[in-house]
């Protein structure tokens, strides 16, 4: 599970930073076409009844799969997807559900030789064993989330035994709840600024100056990349990155 979380982990990373450029010319080609990511209109088709739709996850058959991460009330039927957002939406950890997966899965498929379940959009509780199966996953709007003890001790064993964690979609204020569950996640852990010239920014695609990709529905505020280093050390793997102020999973929601 280590030595594949960090090759997988570091791959979708590096992969994930150039994608959502990408994706970006994209998402300004939507706007300037009346398609506005965040509009107040819920396509049925991708909306919280789409949500319902997936009663359980696609089976574990060794490809690459995108992992969200659920909080809040559980529950072992992927249709009971716990309390609804501020929005009276979709879930807090839903957003961008299900277009962002959906179409960052064919963009990993298409650009990279990575063995992709195109279908493989797998939604897992902090504390399930399935978890276990997958090096990467993906969280959002950590500044509402709270994990119960147990959720925190399974994702630090996670974490610990080789996963990566990706952490988008929050903003200003929230990073301070997200710096307190942390604590309870890794005790001791530093967030520590990625800096330009980190290798996630220049294996799969270079991206010269990530601080300039402005996050399209949050533009009040400028992006920061931080990370959580093995014994807080830079040198060493890169357990969780942390687009701060951004919003990665917009550019690849709009990215068609």
């Amino acid at each position: 599970m280590r030595a594949r979380g960090v090759v997988a982990g570091a791959l979708l990373t590096l992969a994930a930073a150039a994608l959502f450029v990408a994706a970006g010319a994209a998402t300004s080609a939507s706007v300037a076409g009346g398609r506005t990511p965040g509009a107040a209109g819920i396509d049925p088709s991708t909306g919280p009844a789409a949500l319902s739709l997936q009663a359980s996850n696609p089976p574990y058959d060794g490809r690459f799969a995108f992992v969200r991460l659920r909080f809040g009330r559980g529950g072992g039927d992927m249709r009971d997807f716990g309390a609804f957002g501020r929005r009276g939406r979709e879930p807090i950890w839903a957003h961008d559900y299900p277009r962002a997966e959906t179409n960052f899965l064919k963009i990993l498929d298409a650009t990279t030789y990575v063995g992709t379940d195109l279908e493989g959009r797998v939604i897992l509780g902090l504390d399930d064993p399935e978890l276990f199966r997958y090096p990467v996953a993906y969280i959002v709007e950590v500044g509402y989330w709270s994990p119960s003890e147990e959720e925190a001790s399974a994702l630090r064993s996670w974490l610990l035994k080789g996963g990566f964690l990706i952490v988008d979609d929050f903003r200003g204020p929230d990073i301070r709840n997200f710096e307190a569950q942390l604590q309870r996640v890794l005790p001791g852990a530093r967030l520590l600024e990625v800096p330009n010239d980190h290798d996630i920014f220049d294996s799969f695609f270079h991206i010269p100056d990530p601080h300039a990709l402005h996050p399209p529905t949050f533009r009040q505020y400028a992006p920061v990349y931080l990370g959580v280093y093995e014994d807080n050390d830079p040198e060493r793997r890169l357990m969780i990155m942390v687009n701060y102020n951004q919003d990665m999973a917009e550019y690849w929601e709009f990215s068609d």
